[in-house]
C-alpha cells in the first residue's frame, strides 16, 4: 500500500471512501446513506412500546460476545445491523407512554447540526483549532446571561460534561475565592459548601472528587415543596464560619428534579453577604444557583401570564407565576448551571456553567507553561486554559446554539406549557380513575412531575395518608417499592407497557422522612390528555395484577 494511494489495486481508496469524507466533500452521500441504513435499522426494531425490545436476549444471550475484534474489515452494513442488539431494553423518548425522568426527545436540528459539525472534529479547547465554532459557546452564555438578568458583556459561560460538572466548576471558583492558594497548598481543613437537603446528589459528589470531602458537605434542611429552609441554611453557614473555616459556595435550588423547587437567591446572597460583614471575611462566598432543570423556565419570565397569548389553562398559569417570581431571583446567584439535554431538547451531553461575572473563569486558570505544546495561538480564545476537560467537541455548542435559535423562547414555551399541561391531565385522571388505589401526592409542584403514591388494597393510609405517622410512611413507601420492582420486571405485550421511573424521596416528612413515589415526568410534546389516561389506565392495571399475586402471601399483612 502506497503512502498517495492514487490507484486502487488494493481496494484502499475504495474502502476509505465509504468510511471518510473526502477532502472535497464529495461523498457525503455515502455518510447520508448510512445514517438512513442506521435508521432504518434502529426504527424497523424498536417495536410499539415505550422500550425497545430484547428480541430474544431473553434467554440469556449477551450480544458482547467474547469481546475480539476481527482480523479484518466488517462491512458498514453488516456492523449496523447490530443496532436492534445494543438498543435492546433501552427506553424510547420519543413514544408517548415514555413518561421517566427528565429525558426529552432531541430535536431534528439539533442532531442535524451536531452531526455536521462533528465531520470536522473542531476541539472546544483552544482557538486556533475550534475557531469560530467556539463562537457558539459565547453566543450561548451571552443568551443565558439575559434570560437570568445578567449584564451579557460582563457574565460568562463554558460547556461541560453535565450537570455533575455545573456543580464543580461553582465549587471549584468557590474554592478559589476562599482559599486562592489551594492549588498548591491543597485545601484547608473544614472548609465547606453549604447546600439543602433535597439537592441532587451530583453537590456531594462534586464536593468528594474535588477534595473537600462529603462531610463539609452540609446539607441545610428543607421544608415540603422541597424548597431550602433558609434559616437551616443560615445556620449550618453560621456554624461553619464560628468553628472558623472557610465556606466556599453556598448552593440553593434552582428547580429540583423533584417538584421544582426554586430558592430566593436574593434572600441567600442577603444572608451571605450579613455574614461575611458579621465574620469579618476577607473573601465573598459563592453563591451557585443550581439551575440545570429550572433553567428554561426563564424563558417565562417576560412572557404576559395575565395576557396569556398561548392560551394555557388557569392552573399552569398558577404554576408558571410562583415559578417566575422565583427565577427572577437568579440574578443574585454569581453563577448558575445549565442542562440543554434535560430542558433544552438537545441530545447527550450538553450543560453550561454561566458566571455572572466572566472574570470568576481565571480563578480556575493553570499554569501557562505547562500547557504550550497545546496551545501555540496567544492571540486565540482558548477556553483550554481554565476549563477542566482538555477535550471538549465543539460540535455540541453548535449544535445547541442552532436548536435554541430554533425553538426561540416561544417555542419553549410551548413545549415546557405543554408538559405542564399534560402533567395537569395526569392529575385529573388519576383522581378520576385510581380511587384507593393512588393519589397524586405533589399538587402544588411548579414543574410537570407527577408523583403517584400507591397503596394496598383495604389498606387505612388510603383514603387519607397521615405523614406524621412514620410506620405508615414506611409501609407504603415498602409497597410502592415493591410495586415499582415488580412493574419494572414484567415483560407485558406492546399496548400494555409504560416507562414511569420512582423516587426515593418526593419529599421529606416534618420527622425527616423520605416519601416514596412513583414518578411520571413527560416532555413528549406528543403525549397528550388521551395518552395520560391511557397511562392511568396501564398503571391501575399493572398494580391490581401485583396486589392479586401478593396479597395472598400476606406480604404486608403483618405490617398493617
Amino acid at each position: 500500500m502506497t503512502a498517495d494511494s492514487s490507484g486502487d489495486g488494493d481496494g484502499f481508496a475504495s474502502w476509505r471512501g465509504g468510511l471518510f469524507l473526502r477532502p472535497d466533500g464529495g461523498n457525503a452521500d455515502a455518510l447520508v446513506e448510512l445514517i438512513r441504513c442506521a435508521l432504518d435499522e434502529a426504527l424497523s426494531h424498536q417495536g410499539a412500546g415505550p422500550v425497545y425490545p430484547h428480541l430474544g436476549q431473553e434467554a440469556g444471550r449477551s450480544p458482547v460476545g467474547d469481546g475480539r475484534l476481527p482480523e479484518g474489515p466488517v462491512a458498514s452494513e453488516t456492523v449496523l445491523s447490530q443496532l436492534r442488539w445494543w438498543l435492546a431494553g433501552s427506553v424510547k423518548v420519543h413514544h408517548q407512554m415514555f413518561a421517566k425522568n427528565i429525558v426529552p426527545p432531541p430535536s431534528f436540528v439539533n442532531l442535524a447540526a451536531l452531526c455536521a459539525v462533528s465531520l470536522f472534529m473542531p476541539n472546544g479547547v483552544t482557538g486556533e483549532d475550534a475557531a469560530e465554532t467556539l463562537s457558539a459557546e459565547l453566543s450561548c452564555a451571552r443568551a443565558m446571561a439575559r434570560l437570568a438578568g445578567y449584564d451579557p458583556d460582563r457574565a460568562g459561560g463554558l460547556f461541560t460534561f453535565g450537570g455533575t460538572a455545573t456543580n464543580l466548576y461553582a465549587i471549584k471558583v468557590g474554592i478559589s475565592k476562599a482559599q486562592p492558594d489551594h492549588a498548591e497548598r491543597g485545601i484547608e481543613p473544614g472548609l465547606a459548601v453549604v447546600g439543602s437537603w433535597p439537592a441532587h446528589y451530583s453537590q456531594k459528589s462534586a464536593c468528594a472528587w474535588l477534595g473537600v470531602g462529603t462531610r463539609n458537605y452540609i446539607a441545610a434542611a428543607s421544608l415540603p415543596d422541597q424548597t431550602t429552609d433558609l434559616e437551616s441554611m443560615e445556620a449550618a453557614c453560621s456554624d461553619v464560619l464560628a468553628r472558623g473555616h472557610r465556606l466556599a459556595c453556598i448552593m440553593g435550588a434552582g428547580g429540583t428534579t423533584s417538584n421544582m423547587a426554586v430558592d430566593d437567591f436574593g434572600e441567600i446572597a442577603a444572608m451571605r453577604d450579613r455574614l461575611a460583614t458579621e465574620y469579618g471575611l476577607d473573601y465573598t462566598p459563592h453563591v451557585h444557583a443550581d439551575t440545570v432543570v429550572g433553567w428554561a423556565y426563564l424563558c417565562f419570565i417576560d412572557y404576559d401570564l395575565h395576557r396569556n397569548p398561548l392560551g394555557f389553562s388557569p392552573p399552569v398559569v398558577a404554576k408558571l407565576s410562583r415559578l417566575v417570581e422565583r427565577l427572577r431571583t437568579v440574578r443574585n446567584a454569581d453563577s448558575f448551571g445549565t442542562d440543554f439535554h434535560k430542558t433544552g431538547f438537545a441530545p447527550y451531553t450538553s450543560s453550561m456553567i454561566v458566571m455572572r461575572d466572566g472574570r470568576d473563569f481565571s480563578r480556575l486558570r493553570r499554569d501557562g507553561g505547562a500547557m504550550t505544546p497545546l496551545f501555540h495561538d496567544k492571540d486565540a480564545y482558548n477556553p483550554g486554559t481554565f476549563t477542566l476537560e482538555t477535550s471538549r467537541s465543539a460540535a455540541n455548542m453548535v449544535a445547541t446554539w442552532v436548536g435554541l435559535q430554533a425553538l426561540g423562547k416561544q417555542g419553549m414555551r410551548r413545549l415546557l406549557g405543554h408538559a405542564l399541561e399534560t402533567a395537569e391531565a395526569l392529575r385529573h385522571h388519576i383522581d378520576t380513575l385510581a380511587g384507593h388505589d393512588a393519589t397524586a401526592i405533589n399538587r402544588h409542584s411548579y414543574g410537570p412531575d407527577v408523583f403517584v403514591r400507591c397503596y394496598p388494597p383495604d389498606d387505612p393510609a388510603a383514603t387519607e395518608e397521615n405523614f406524621a405517622d412514620t410506620s405508615s410512611v414506611r409501609r407504603i413507601n415498602q409497597y410502592t417499592s415493591d410495586l415499582f420492582a415488580w412493574l419494572s420486571r414484567q415483560r407485558v405485550p406492546d399496548v400494555e407497557q409504560i416507562a414511569v421511573s420512582k423516587t426515593s424521596a418526593a419529599f421529606y416528612t416534618s420527622a425527616g422522612e423520605p416519601v416514596v413515589a412513583l414518578r411520571v415526568y413527560s416532555l413528549n410534546p406528543y403525549f397528550s390528555d388521551a395518552h395520560a389516561r391511557e397511562l392511568v389506565v396501564r398503571l391501575l392495571r399493572g398494580k391490581r395484577r401485583f396486589d392479586a399475586t401478593y396479597m395472598d402471601a400476606d406480604v404486608y399483612e403483618g405490617a398493617r
